[in-house]
């Protein structure tokens, strides 16, 4: 194994503070693995001695900081999709390498996208409004107060590791799923089509659920508008639950009055937190969470470190990292 310096950067940019999580990671490390030098600095000025020398960086590294490396080579993002501002155009044209935690949220945040349709399907989201008002009242409207799922289809916009697993959960219900994805070039088996981005359009009009889970790239970035809102059922949903930038607040509101869409789940928005103001929160029909699909659940801190332990052992045998990005799509 070849020996390497690794430098710990904050999670959040400029924050220098004595983060526990790192501390630990830091510990483990040193402890297992006698190729790695690892340093985690309390401020920027320490930062910058040990960036010059540094292999292989973890955190926010920014641009002024990229100008004092001389040797890195991979970079570990501290999210799946972190902040657009992460990777800037001397990133992108560095030859660094850069991977992220894409991954390990497969579970968590496809279960928070099951229990949206299953509550939508049932207008578990309108009972429990109800509820609180103890009123008695069946919904009877034209679009119907149930989805039977067996013959429902989805429209799955990113089948990378979140989209994949609830594909997955959605074949298991018995609806027909179709993946939108611009990387994965054979369908699995739980897809009954796989087509690119290009292709969207002429399957929008046909899905009962359409569901996001892409992130916020320059090409992603407002996407979902009142243009797609018209392409699709009126009978049909919407949830997002990959980046708020993707989808026009705005657009939604007005596909909702207008009916052009039965309804929406939230848990990602273009503002966050969103305003107390914001029509949003009026509809019935729409089920809002504050970006928690990932938030309090079990094990994320662990499977963290096991990408970070892993990469390394790969980085010093000179072997292709886990989850390597493409700087220019962000992801």
């Amino acid at each position: 194994m070849k020996s390497f310096k690794l430098t710990f950067l904050p999670s959040v940019k400029n924050e220098f503070s004595n983060d526990p999580l790192i501390e630990n990671w830091v510990k483990q490390l040193t402890d297992s693995y006698d190729f790695i030098k690892v340093e985690y600095p309390s401020n920027k000025e320490e930062a910058i001695l040990h960036l010059r020398d540094s292999d292989a960086v973890y955190g926010v590294l920014t641009e002024d900081l990229l100008l004092q490396c001389n040797n890195l080579k991979w970079l570990q993002a501290p999210q799946a999709a972190p902040p657009p501002d992460y990777y800037y155009q001397k990133l992108i044209d560095h030859p660094v390498i850069v991977t992220n935690f894409r991954g390990i949220y497969n579970d968590h945040i496809s279960h928070h996208i099951m229990s949206m349709i299953l509550s939508f399907s049932r207008s578990l989201n309108i009972y429990i409004k109800q509820q609180d008002k103890a009123n008695w009242s069946p919904i009877d409207n034209s679009n119907g107060s149930t989805r039977y799922l067996p013959e429902c289809k989805v429209l799955m916009i990113g089948v990378g590791g979140i989209g994949s697993e609830t594909a997955r959960l959605c074949d298991l219900f018995g609806m027909t799923v179709i993946g939108v994805d611009s990387r994965l070039s054979k369908a699995p088996n739980y897809l009954s089509k796989l087509v690119t981005p290009s292709q969207l359009d002429d399957f929008i009009y046909e899905a009962d659920f359409i569901i996001s889970t892409v992130p916020h790239t320059p090409e992603t970035e407002g996407q979902f508008d009142m243009n797609f809102f018209k392409k699709m059922k009126k009978t049909a949903f919407f949830i997002n639950i990959g980046r708020g930038m993707t989808t026009k607040l705005n657009d939604l509101v007005n596909a909702l009055e207008a009916e052009e869409i039965s309804g929406a789940g939230l848990d990602v928005y273009e503002i966050e937190p969103l305003p107390k103001s914001h029509a949003l929160w009026k509809f019935d029909n729409v089920i809002l969470t504050p970006h928690v699909a990932a938030f309090d659940v079990p094990y994320l801190d662990e499977r963290r470190f096991e990408v970070i332990a892993d990469n390394c052992k790969l980085f010093s045998s000179g072997k292709e990292l886990k989850n390597i990005v493409d700087k220019k799509l962000w992801f």
